[in-house]
């Protein structure tokens, strides 16, 4: 697994993760615990051809390899937050003092890695968000 560190990564959330307001809450940034998975899904948005210009249009490329790739169950209601690798690595770092690491899974597909209370780290990944698509 080689490390990613630039770029932007997008996440799904599903309508059961998002706020009242409609934006993502820290669930939408939790590991499954039931699956024992020991980094959160993402999906590097510049391993597509549009580049930083057409986030928009990359995005629309992760959902078609989510579905090509995945059984997950993509909701109308849904959404895809973006957050940028560097200042996600930095805010992290300067926060709580942790790391967390971006690495490639099966590109685009992406795996954050930490090794920190979850719920500690979803809390900050939210606050890293830059767009929601």
């Amino acid at each position: 697994m080689n490390e990613i560190n630039k770029g932007n990564v997008a996440r799904y959330c599903k309508p059961s993760s998002l706020g009242e307001d409609g934006c993502p809450t820290s669930s939408a940034f939790q590991r499954r615990p039931n699956r024992n998975e020991g980094y959160l899904s993402v999906y590097l948005l510049e391993f597509f051809k549009n580049q930083n210009t057409y986030e928009k249009e990359n995005v629309v490329e992760v959902k078609k390899e989510m579905e090509k790739h995945s059984n997950f169950d993509l909701k109308k209601n849904g959404l895809f937050a973006v957050i940028n690798i560097e200042q996600s690595k930095d805010y992290i770092l300067k926060e709580i003092q942790k790391l967390i690491s971006y690495r490639g899974l099966r590109l685009p597909h992406c795996g954050i890695f930490h090794d920190h209370d979850d719920l500690v780290i979803s809390e900050l990944l939210v606050e890293c968000i830059i767009k929601i698509h």
